[in-house]
């Protein structure tokens, strides 16, 4: 009566459709809003695919500037938005 309760159980429990957790990471965006605007994605530019300090993203984020990394002009947007720290904490890399 026993053996036979447990697998009852078991049976029930099995059936509850338990899918495994989602990747919570594969389509990360940030939980911050700017401006009711989710911040735009890093674009995958070899300054952007590591983050070391803000004064860094500010060498070329203070004003707007055209900059070449070898595969073609492209332009580093003034950022819109007053200095805040860790940058990487609202903009994320593109994947």
């Amino acid at each position: 009566v026993i053996i036979s309760g447990i697998i009852l159980v078991w049976l029930v429990y099995a059936d509850q459709g338990i899918e495994p957790k989602p990747d919570l990471f594969s389509e990360e965006t940030p939980l911050i809003l700017v401006d009711g605007k989710v911040p735009p994605k890093l674009s995958n530019l070899p300054a952007h695919l590591q983050f070391i300090d803000e004064k860094t993203c500010m060498q070329c984020h203070t004003t707007e500037r055209k900059m070449n990394f070898g595969s073609g002009p492209v332009i580093a947007k003034k950022m819109p938005h007053e200095f805040r720290e860790n940058c990487a904490s609202c903009h994320i890399l593109e994947k």
